[in-house]
């Protein structure tokens, strides 16, 4: 399982980066097209250069555009991608455990709030944003098992205790 997940942490951390380099292309060059612009409705450099793009548009509006927090959201990603690849390394404790969990849990959420606004505010289709989802779908599965496979022996540890 661990070299699994280490692949599924580099395969997002690759998909975060060409999605940085996508919206660096999209605001340096005015008729750049990406390889996944596909079609009207299909464009990651459209969806990726929408205000929904940097902070997840909660945090521009929120604390300002120009709040050191509202960064385009695949810096986000990468961080995630690189935390999570660390944790994967170093440990497999039971806090580890909770961590990884947590963030999976977080990157659900994320990716279920980003998936809405891009089906139904952006009307929208992009297959970089979608590869991100799978990848972090990919990472919450092990990482809830993990978690809750530890949580049960903990419990059995606990009882032979009584």
């Amino acid at each position: 399982m661990g070299v699994y997940v280490k692949l599924a942490c580099v395969a997002g951390l690759l998909i975060s980066v060409y999605a940085l380099w996508i919206e660096h292309q999209v605001m340096t060059r005015s008729n750049y097209l990406a390889l996944c612009d596909l079609h009207q409705y299909a464009s990651c450099s459209r969806v990726l250069s929408s205000k929904y793009s940097k902070g997840f548009g909660i945090i521009g509006p929120t604390l300002g555009d120009e709040s050191p927090l509202n960064q385009p959201n695949c810096l986000y990603g990468i961080l995630f991608f690189l935390i999570y690849l660390t944790l994967d390394t170093i440990s497999q404790s039971f806090f580890v455990k909770q961590l990884k969990f947590t963030l999976s849990a977080s990157s659900i959420v994320m990716s279920l709030y980003l998936a809405y606004i891009l089906a139904f505010v952006l009307v929208d289709l992009c297959l970089i944003c979608l590869a991100t989802y799978v990848v972090n779908i990919g990472l919450a599965v092990p990482a809830f098992e993990n978690y809750f496979a530890a949580l049960d022996q903990q419990q059995k540890n606990s009882e032979k205790k009584d």
